[in-house]
């Protein structure tokens, strides 16, 4: 795991971010489940095996953590058209 992601659950969870056991079968289809793209049988066994193995259920929950820090922060907002309009001025005057 990276020094930047391990800062970045540090932050989120105050606590230091140990490497730990994850099943190779369930973390295949962890990121699957995460990303949208499992179906429906994948995203039944990655729920059922995290309710009893608890390295996966805590990776699972990190992973998870992490993507919604950052689909947050890559979130589309409104520009002003006011904004819009000036880059556009700056940029005719320029060419």
């Amino acid at each position: 795991m990276s020094s930047f992601i391990s800062g970045i659950i540090t932050k989120l969870f105050g606590e230091k971010v140990e490497k730990r056991y994850c099943c190779k079968d369930c973390l295949c289809k962890l990121y699957s489940v995460l990303d949208g793209e499992a179906t429906t049988d994948e995203v039944h066994y990655l729920n059922d095996h995290i309710d009893h193995c608890k390295p996966c259920y805590n990776h699972y929950q990190i992973e998870k953590s992490v993507k919604e820090v950052i689909k947050h922060k890559l979130e589309k907002r409104p520009v002003p058209t006011d904004l819009i309009n000036s880059i556009k001025t700056k940029i005719d005057k320029n060419c």
